[in-house]
């Protein structure tokens, strides 16, 4: 199921749904960004187990950069790959994503 508009951002804007049976919200932005997913449109993303979103108990987490690294469990990485596939239409290059440093602030 693809992520659905839930609310306008001061930029951006928040989709959330669910994808391969996990909870997905994703901050996502009208043109591509070298801080995006793959350098595409999404600058932040968290995967959880489930819709109650609690806090620190995420499954992948990605803003402007991964927390820690990249996932390596597949099914979490199917799951952020069909994502940026809605929103950039491309693959994730992972061994791209694991050089990347988190550049939130």
């Amino acid at each position: 199921m693809p992520l659905v508009f839930k609310r306008l951002l001061y930029a951006g804007d928040i989709f959330e749904g669910e994808i391969q049976g996990f909870f997905v919200q994703a901050h996502v932005f009208s043109e591509p960004s070298s801080y995006g997913i793959t350098e595409g449109q999404i600058s932040r993303l968290m995967v959880y187990q489930n819709q109650q979103k609690e806090f620190g108990n995420n499954l992948a987490n990605f803003n402007r950069g991964w927390d820690g690294s990249p996932p390596e469990d597949t099914k979490i990485r199917a799951v952020i790959e069909a994502a940026v596939r809605q929103f950039d239409d491309k693959a994730v290059d992972w061994r791209f994503e694991a050089s990347r440093k988190n550049e939130s602030y």
